[in-house]
């Protein structure tokens, strides 16, 4: 076998490999993600909400102990309601208004919030676990949960910092804004 032949064969070779690599990663990530769910929901199913006990002085303050940090409600400027942002610890849970059927191929939900945000974040988190400045159990994940073409939910997962939640508030806030004006449009 010649020295070019050999060349080519070791550049496929490594073709190959970096692809087999970048596709476990993701992979990896993923698994990570349904993961983190069923731990979840098996802490949820585990573990009953209960009342701390209040100390004197409180003013009989009731605090429950696994209930949301935020809650944020999306309106239209008008003050209609038609969402809520959810953000639990690391996970941001997006959701239309009950009684409103957003259709995903509505833009701007793919062509914005999935190609210009979310994907780019993922990358960006995928690309630091290659480097091995984060793990992989920590990288950015989002799944788009949907009953048939309705939205019913985006949730993402290791957002990361304060910068990057506002961030995708804002754009989550923008987009079901749009895609309720398409919608009322029709």
């Amino acid at each position: 076998m010649s020295s070019e032949e050999t060349r080519k064969r070791l550049a496929d070779m490594k073709a190959y490999l970096e692809r087999r690599i970048s596709d476990l990663n993701r992979e990896i990530v993923e698994l990570s993600g349904f993961l983190e769910v069923v731990d979840e929901l098996l802490a949820e199913k585990s573990f009953r909400r209960m009342e701390v006990p209040k100390l004197k002085g409180e003013g009989g303050v009731k605090v429950e102990a696994f209930g949301p940090k935020e809650k944020i409600p999306i309106l239209t400027p008008e003050g209609v309601g038609i969402g809520e942002i959810k953000v639990d610890g690391n996970c941001l849970v997006a959701t239309p208004a009950e009684g409103l059927r957003f259709n995903v191929d509505t833009p701007p939900l793919r062509a914005f919030l999935v190609s210009k945000v979310l994907e780019p974040m993922k990358a960006r988190d995928a690309e630091m676990c290659r480097a091995g400045k984060i793990q992989v159990d920590r990288a950015f994940t989002y799944t788009i949960d949907q009953d048939g073409a309705h939205l019913k939910s985006i949730v993402v997962r290791n957002y990361g910092d304060e910068r990057r939640l506002m961030e995708l508030k804002n754009a989550i806030r923008w987009t079901f804004r749009r895609m309720y004006e398409k919608a009322s449009a029709e």
